[in-house]
């Protein structure tokens, strides 16, 4: 129980540090990756004033700006619906800013950030842009005003929602190209992860945490394409629900994975309520931004409060997942629950924190910072995960191995055991004889059936080898067999019960090691001498092996199988040495004449009870 509680602790004092690194992060972002915090000049009473020297970076235009007679900052009003007097986000709105530069006249470039609905943007009366996105070119000499009309008839978001930049065109550029790669970045790495899942989840026969955590890749690597979609397509409003609708799928995911974590998800208010509402809520936000918002402006307050509540109740299923995990005791998997819970917290709390203050320069936005590292930390709990579905499937093959190896030695037991078993029942007969014979002083046919009984008694097959289980079995199986087809083995074994190697290891190498020695005998005419000589001992945490055996004379270095088939054998002695390599030993293989050599020394991993 101690040491339970230990885990435990240890998790959540991993998840504590975990927490306070990412909100540490976002505080970073909010302060020096933010166009709300990047400082001067400003804009005031519709007016923005800039010179050369502040053209090393990107301007932000987001104070002063005028519309429809009042003065306001960008972000101020996200829809109409919020000025003074207002109860609709549909409607009209004209923006208005002069720039006001006592530079050199010159050529600078003007981003506009996503507007959701239709717009014309006007420089110094003329018309510059209309619907859709990008750059646009802004020549400033003296005072240049910008006039932005927009017009909203099914959006939620009204007019100029996120501040413009305004910056010389090198260091619109360099903007321009770190954004991008950010979320390259963000997109590659989510969908090599959502293949790289969804492969294993085909593969570990359908394990639900690997295809749940593939969606939630996925999902994510949709939710950071709007960059590329905004850049080069505009936007609209089904890639606009695509979006809202992704990211609340990320978020159904994580929920999911969690409650697999954490045991809960076979319990009825999960399977029933839980589960099922998440994702018909994520249906029903692309149906609303698509189809119902544009007919029904007066429910956007009612769609926003229902993503919020979304938002909070994905968490509060964070947080009762890892009460769950706690409770049973999860160690490891609970640190994963307990910091998606945080992470999606501070997240939540950044949002309401900020409030509208906070559009990224250069990086992400604070929600996609969280996803990515929900994406991370299930991530880690996908290779963990799949660690131990390996290390099951190891341990799966070590013991059909020993199964197998079992049976053949208990056959071979059973073969020597009904031998005994004829010796014992003809003993009584081979004892009258020899009675017989002794009474008559026939010493000479005494001593010839001495000998006889002597032959008989060496042909029954060993039926121990040494004290390690694996190794007598592998030898039992193997040994006795050979010695039936006319083989001379002589075997010394002296390994211990317990060996620091791995199953399938000490299988791989003895199994090989045997079985071509008995093919290289089996190839040789019965009249020549066939034999095998093999050593196997532990001396210094070393595991020693020998085997020397008769072969047809061979030429090279080259020792390939003479299988008929050589694309499905002759990987023995490869395979070998990969086992010795991996015990920081050696394999060594030779043959003189007609006789082969081969010699192994691995390292052992942990002391083994005799023999050192």
């Amino acid at each position: 129980m101690k040491k339970l509680d230990t885990k435990i602790y240890r998790s959540v004092l991993r998840s504590v540090l975990l927490l306070a690194l990412f909100a540490l992060l976002l505080a970073l972002t909010f302060r020096y990756d933010n166009k709300y915090t990047a400082g001067p000049p400003y804009g005031e009473n519709g007016v923005f004033s800039f010179s050369e020297a502040d053209l090393d970076r990107p301007l932000f235009l987001i104070d002063g700006w005028e519309l429809n007679g009042q003065t306001v900052f960008i972000g101020q009003y996200s829809n109409f619906s919020f000025l003074p007097g207002g109860g609709s986000p549909f409607g009209e709105g004209r923006y208005r800013l002069t720039l006001h530069y006592d530079g050199a006249p010159r050529i600078l470039l003007l981003e506009l950030p996503p507007i959701f609905t239709e717009y014309t943007l006007r420089i110094n009366g003329a018309p510059a842009a209309a619907t859709g996105a990008g750059v646009v070119s802004v020549p400033v000499s003296g005072e240049t005003v910008l006039e932005l009309d927009t017009v909203n008839r099914s959006h939620y978001y009204s007019g100029l929602t996120y501040p413009p930049a305004l910056a010389a065109p090198a260091v619109m550029d360099r903007l321009l190209l770190t954004r991008t790669l950010t979320y390259a970045v963000l997109c590659v790495a989510a969908l090599t992860l959502a293949l790289f899942s969804l492969s294993l989840w085909l593969t570990r026969s359908r394990d639900r945490l690997f295809f749940h955590f593939g969606l939630l890749c996925l999902a994510f690597a949709v939710h950071c394409v709007h960059p590329f979609v905004w850049r080069f397509c505009g936007y609209s409003r089904l890639w606009y629900a695509v979006e809202d609708a992704s990211w609340l799928l990320v978020l159904a995911q994580a929920a999911a994975l969690a409650a697999i974590a954490a045991g809960v998800d076979h319990r009825i208010w999960y399977r029933r309520f839980f589960r099922p509402l998440s994702l018909l809520l994520c249906l029903l936000c692309f149906a609303a931004v698509l189809w119902i918002l544009p007919h029904a402006a007066g429910l956007i307050g009612l769609y926003g409060a229902l993503v919020d509540g979304y938002k909070i109740a994905v968490w509060a299923g964070f947080a009762l997942c890892a009460a769950f995990g706690l409770a049973r005791g999860g160690g490891g998997t609970v640190f994963f629950i307990l910091s998606a819970c945080g992470v999606l917290g501070v997240s939540l709390l950044a949002g309401i924190g900020d409030s509208n203050a906070f559009e990224p320069i250069y990086g992400a936005w604070q929600n996609e910072y969280a996803g990515f590292a929900l994406v991370l930390l299930f991530g880690a709990l996908m290779v963990r995960r799949n660690a131990d579905l390996l290390r099951e499937s190891a341990d799966l093959r070590a013991e059909a191995l020993q199964n197998r190896f079992a049976a053949e030695s208990a056959a071979q037991m059973r073969r020597g055991i009904d031998e005994v078993r004829t010796l014992g029942h003809e003993l009584r007969h081979h004892v009258d004889t020899l009675s017989a014979l002794y009474q008559a002083g026939d010493e000479a046919r005494l001593g010839a059936y001495l000998a006889s009984l002597r032959r008989e008694r060496d042909a029954l097959p060993p039926l121990y080898y040494a004290e390690n289980f694996l190794v007598n079995d592998i030898l039992a199986a193997r040994l006795g067999p050979a010695r039936d087809r006319g083989i001379r083995v002589r075997c010394h074994a002296h390994v211990p019960e317990v060996l620091g190697m791995a199953d399938a290891d000490l299988c791989t190498l003895l199994t090989n090691a045997v079985d071509n020695a008995i093919e290289a005998c089996d190839r040789l005419p019965e009249d020549q001498d066939r034999f095998i000589e093999l050593s196997l001992a532990v001396k210094k945490g070393l595991f020693i092996l020998s085997c020397s055996n008769s072969a047809l004379l061979h030429t090279g270095d080259n020792f390939s199988t003479t299988k008929t088939d050589p694309d499905s054998h002759g990987l023995g002695i490869p395979a070998m040495r990969r086992v010795a390599e991996r015990y920081d030993g050696a394999l060594d293989v030779r043959q003189d004449g007609t006789v082969f050599t081969l010699r192994a020394a691995l390292k052992l991993s942990t002391p083994c009870a005799k023999g050192l």
